[in-house]
């Protein structure tokens, strides 16, 4: 019975975690240096935008919280997640996982200030800092506090 309990608990246990992660925002995020995100939304930490071309515009939004949102398109990567290490000047985008990721940045010299991928972890890790103008994110590049006209989607 001992043996139940015990392994109830570690289930419980493991199951909140997992669910604190899925959410995203677990804890609080530092700002990103030279982004103060729009003045109309407060919980937004800064933006992103590929402006239409061949396809429609696609936002990716950073939340205050650490989250990350895909909008117009790239939602499958939703939900997200980010990190910057000051220290090191390092913008890390925990995206949804998806087998196209490792494909998509395969060669990293190709996406703009992209570091490394960890593809296992589904982590892409750029270069940021207050001059960074965009990144390059799965052949797109993404031009930093653009307004972002993207339609929200639903998925």
């Amino acid at each position: 019975m001992k043996t139940i309990r015990l392994a109830s608990f570690f289930a419980c246990a493991t199951l909140l975690v997992a669910c604190a992660g899925i959410q995203g925002g677990a804890k609080p995020v530092s700002a990103m240096p030279g982004a103060a995100g729009p003045a109309s939304k407060p919980e937004v930490a800064a933006t992103w935008y590929n402006p239409p071309g061949e396809f429609g515009g696609i936002c990716l939004t950073q939340f205050k919280d650490g989250r990350v949102r895909f909008d117009g398109g790239f939602t499958f990567f939703n939900p997200g997640s980010w990190t910057y290490d000051a220290a090191k000047s390092e913008l890390s985008l925990t995206l949804h996982p998806t087998t196209t990721l490792a494909e998509g940045h395969g060669d990293v010299s190709l996406h703009q200030n992209l570091l490394r991928l960890d593809a296992a972890k589904n982590i892409l890790v750029y270069r940021v800092n207050a001059a960074t103008k965009s990144i390059g994110i799965g052949g797109f590049v993404f031009y930093r506090d653009l307004p972002c006209v993207a339609a929200k989607s639903s998925s």
